[in-house]
């Protein structure tokens, strides 16, 4: 099975992972000697929380290597997933093949080194599977595969299928002829399927790639439409990104690191369908959902007037998505509620608010002023066009702004978190003290430059991020005088930027990091600041927006 890419389709439920996880249930992490970015940071690791797809490289891909290190090599190419070989030596130490020979000792070995790296062996090749070969079955389950792929004739099928059921695993029978197999799988159980070089309906397991042929941007597309529709499964997960269930986990084995990137640029139409699929069952939040109590102490916030009046009619297009994987913020709907009320009260700009994200292609997009990202979270830009139609509406003059979470998402485009500003890093909800970096903004103006103390989920933005004095205005930053930053110790400068603004192009981009709890929008200055922000990425309001170490190294 050398030389070959597959996609192997698995049958057990895909788990999505909170992007955050509540203070109360942190803990220290574990020894790693990963290398690889977080999942949410490559398009190959993205796939798994969206589609549910899992994206490997066989041990094959390193000739003369042994699994171990394979594994290592694995790792290192930005991977997470692994197949393994009965036929490959285990390392240098446990110069075994990699099979059910292995003492207890010795498979925990492989399974301590493959948590160490957090490689998961997703599938495992049998060069030869007997119809009664249950130890190499649980083998694989106990190293924590999902599928056995193997060569086997029609007569053995159905010895198989009652062993794959006893142990809990699938298998994958490697079909010489497609049509013959499909039709002597008929009846068996959804354990058993086959490995192909073609898609084979529901019996697919195994889409067997050639090395250098990974492009196949219509084959994902096609199997992202064979997924089952989306639906909202809010009772899975609380706030974990409305989790929409219905895919098929799969696992993409890529036999050439080198491929990896033309796979990550074939698939993203694949993952751009099913966002559009997932927004047609997210609506846009409801500001109903606000409490009673809240909503007066936003209403008593606001601004009666805007700052400047619009030299036209202004539309804003308002977004809140925040797709599987993603973390969903209950106060998005303080933030819809406040954006509604600022554009209703002060007439600066008509509010429309939608998840379809077919508004931000273009030339649609042209159809509003500005864009306003809500505490979206998760894979929301991965379809080009719609990212490409946002950062060419901002390029030529149109504006871009973000509340909270919206540097999270599709951080696996550096495109868009380098157009945002920043991307991710540890956080909590806690007390700061901020300063006000400008004070004379016309956004930050109403703080008079005081600094003062606020409760909010604070990013402590990464070094190795975008974020950066070189490229952004900063207007409001954490106090490392005055604040507690002992507990983090991410940046070496203590620079934890909050709020900036910059221009792309001829356009826009405001960012605030602040929005998590209730207590931010029931502030008049930071309602004002968001009434600013408005009308500067409108046009309506100009802002200097050199960058802050330009302007330092001018005094």
């Amino acid at each position: 099975m050398k030389n070959t890419a597959r996609l192997l389709i698995l049958t057990t439920g895909v788990s999505i992972l909170c992007a955050q996880v509540p203070p109360a249930r942190r803990r220290a992490a574990a020894p790693t000697d990963s290398v690889r970015p977080s999942a949410s940071h490559k398009i190959a690791l993205a796939t798994a929380g969206l589609l549910g797809w899992h994206v490997g490289l066989p041990s094959t891909a390193f000739p003369n290597l042994t699994f171990l290190e394979a594994a290592v090599k694995t790792d290192a190419a930005g991977i997470g997933a692994i197949e393994g070989f009965n036929t490959q030596k285990v390392s240098s130490e446990i110069a075994k093949n990699l099979d059910s020979r292995l003492t207890p000792d010795e498979q925990t070995a492989v399974k301590n080194k493959l948590k160490a790296l957090n490689v998961r062996m997703y599938a495992y090749h049998v060069d030869k599977l007997g119809a009664d070969d249950k130890a190499a079955l649980q083998f694989a389950k106990d190293m924590g595969a999902e599928i056995v792929v193997t060569p086997a004739d029609a007569s053995s099928l159905a010895a198989l299928d009652k062993l794959a059921g006893e142990v809990g695993i699938n298998i994958a029978i490697e079909a010489r002829n497609p049509k013959s197999l499909a039709s002597a799988l008929e009846g068996k159980s959804p354990h058993l399927g086959m490995a192909t070089g073609s898609a084979a309906g529901d019996r697919l397991m195994a889409l067997e790639l050639r090395s250098g042929a990974v492009n196949r941007s219509q084959l994902f597309l096609d199997l992202a439409k064979q997924e089952p529709a989306p639906e909202e499964q809010p009772d899975k997960c609380s706030n974990c990104g409305r989790p929409y269930g219905g895919t098929k986990p799969l696992f993409i084995a890529i036999d050439n690191p080198a491929d990896i990137s033309k796979f990550e640029a074939a698939v993203r139409p694949a993952m751009g369908y099913r966002v559009e699929q997932i927004t047609k069952v997210v609506p846009i939040t409801s500001v109903d959902k606000v409490p009673a109590a809240d909503r007066e102490k936003i209403e008593a916030a606001l601004p009666k007037q805007a700052q400047v009046q619009p030299k036209k009619p202004r539309k804003l297009l308002v977004i809140d998505l925040c797709p599987a994987g993603g973390y969903y913020h209950t106060t998005i709907a303080y933030g819809n509620l406040a954006i509604q009320l600022l554009g209703k009260n002060t007439g600066a700009y008509e509010a429309v608010f939608s998840n379809d994200l077919n508004n931000l292609k273009y030339p649609k997009i042209k159809q509003f002023d500005a864009v306003f990202l809500n505490s979206v979270v998760g894979e929301v830009f991965p379809d080009p066009d719609v990212l490409n139609g946002l950062l060419r509406f901002t390029r030529e003059g149109g504006g871009v702004a973000g509340l909270h979470g919206s540097t999270y998402a599709s951080m696996d485009l550096s495109e868009y978190s380098a157009f945002m500003g920043a991307a991710d890093g540890p956080h909590r909800v806690e007390q700061a003290t901020l300063k006000i970096d400008d004070p004379t903004s016309p956004i930050t103006k109403q703080f008079n430059g005081a600094d003062f103390t606020h409760t909010d989920e604070f990013y402590h933005f990464l070094p190795t991020g975008p974020f950066s004095r070189e490229k952004l205005h900063v207007l409001i930053s954490l106090d490392a005088a005055k604040t507690d930053l002992s507990p983090w110790n991410v940046r070496p400068d203590n620079d934890y930027g909050s709020v900036w603004i910059k221009s792309y192009g001829k356009g826009r981009v405001f960012n605030c990091a602040m929005g998590h709890t209730p207590a931010f929008y029931e502030k008049p200055e930071f309602e004002q600041m968001i009434l600013n922000a408005i009308q500067f990425v409108l046009g309506d309001l100009p802002a200097d927006t050199t960058p802050s170490a330009t302007l330092s190294a001018r005094k």
